[in-house]
C-alpha cells in the first residue's frame, strides 16, 4: 500500500538526520529461558519502554524487497553495557520486505509479523503487557547483562523469526534508546499507517461497514485497496447470516 511505502521514506527521511550505528548481529544465539523466565523488580538491570516513559513498537512492509536493507540492525542510542539501572526508552521499528499480500490476507500477515515478539524466549530478557496498543515494555536481568546481552540479541532472534516466515523477502530492524523526543517524532511518522491498522482491525473485528460513522473514512480514501478490503469484508459477512443454521 502506498501509505505504507510513504511512511517507509518519511521514516528513512527522519533517521538520516539521527546518529545511529550499524550493528553486526551476534554469530552466537543467546540462550532461551524457558516458561520460568521471569524478571522480577529487585534482578531489573536494564529496564526498556516503562509505560511512564516512551515506547514504540511497529511493522511497517514493503512490496519492494530491495527497499529493505536485509539483515540490518541499526542501533540510536546507547546500547545496555552502558545503562545498568537505567530506564530508557524504547522504540522498535521492523521493516519487511513482503511477497503475496493481498486485500484478503494483509491484515493476518500484519498480526502475524506484529506478534512475532510474544514468541520471543531469551535468558533473563522479559516482553511485558502493555495494554496500550504499538507500545513495547521490557526488562532485562542484571545476570543477563553480566553475561554480556545486548539489544544485538534481542535483534539477532527477532531476524531469525521473520526470515522464518514464507512470505518474508526482506527484513530490517531498528531500535532507538536515544530520546523520548526522537521516539515521539518516529511516533507522528508512523500514524498514518497506525490508522490504517486501526481502520483494518475495525473492519475484521467489529464487522463496522458504516463509512459515515467511521472515523477512519479518511484513511480509506487515501489507502488503495482498503475500499476494496472493506468490500470482501461486507460479502463476507453477508454470506454468513445468509448461510443455514443447524
Amino acid at each position: 500500500m502506498e501509505l505504507v511505502e510513504k511512511t517507509i521514506r518519511d521514516f528513512r527521511s527522519f533517521l538520516a538526520d539521527l546518529l545511529g550505528k550499524k550493528i553486526d548481529l551476534p554469530a552466537s544465539p543467546w540462550p532461551a529461558g524457558g516458561p520460568r523466565n521471569i524478571v522480577l523488580s529487585d534482578d531489573v538491570g536494564v529496564e526498556l519502554g516503562n509505560p511512564q516513559d516512551t515506547s514504540l513498537a511497529s511493522v511497517l512492509w514493503s512490496n519492494d524487497i530491495k527497499a529493505i536493507n536485509d539483515g540490518t540492525f541499526t542501533l540510536v542510542g546507547p546500547d545496555l553495557a552502558g545503562s545498568v539501572g537505567k530506564t530508557l526508552p524504547f522504540g522498535k521499528v521492523v521493516l519487511v520486505g513482503v511477497e503475496g499480500f493481498n486485500e484478503d490476507n494483509t491484515y493476518d500477515r500484519y498480526m502475524e509479523l506484529d506478534q512475532l515478539r510474544y514468541g520471543i524466549d531469551l535468558n533473563g530478557f522479559m516482553l511485558r503487557a502493555v495494554s496500550q496498543h504499538q507500545r513495547e515494555w521490557c526488562r532485562i536481568s542484571r545476570a543477563a547483562l553480566k553475561r554480556g546481552f545486548s539489544l544485538g540479541h534481542l535483534a539477532a532472534v527477532l531476524m531469525k523469526m521473520l526470515k522464518n516466515i514464507s512470505y518474508v523477502r526482506s527484513a530490517e530492524i531498528v531500535f532507538l534508546t536515544s530520546s523520548a523526543a526522537d521516539i515521539k517524532k518516529i511516533r507522528e511518522i508512523v500514524n498514518p499507517t497506525f490508522r490504517l491498522i486501526a481502520a483494518m482491525d475495525k473492519m475484521t473485528g467489529e464487522l463496522d461497514f458504516d463509512c459515515d460513522t467511521c472515523e477512519y473514512d479518511d484513511v480509506c480514501d487515501e489507502a488503495e485497496g482498503l475500499r476494496g478490503m472493506r468490500e470482501r469484508a461486507m460479502k463476507k459477512a453477508a454470506q454468513k447470516e445468509e448461510s443455514p443454521r443447524g
